[in-house]
């Protein structure tokens, strides 16, 4: 796994019991955490690249949601 996504797992903290609804609390924490990268950055070509970051990110944690779920569950 990436070390930049095994960093979210680990500073991830979620008060849920449901799998389910923890994957879906970790997705919105990697948007987020983007976001304001992308938000805090003045120029366009750092905004791109977070930009293109997160939208890989998050192809990979949706593609692999099984695998992301048992790193939450650890």
């Amino acid at each position: 796994m990436n070390p930049l996504l095994k960093d979210l797992v680990k500073n991830f903290e979620s008060d849920s019991k449901n799998k389910k609804e923890r994957y879906n609390e970790f997705l919105w924490y990697c948007y987020s955490t983007f976001d304001k990268k992308i938000k805090s950055k003045k120029s366009d070509k750092f905004k791109n690249k977070y930009s293109i970051m997160r939208d890989d990110t998050l192809k990979y944690l949706i593609a692999n949601e099984k695998r992301i779920t048992l790193e939450l569950s650890k």
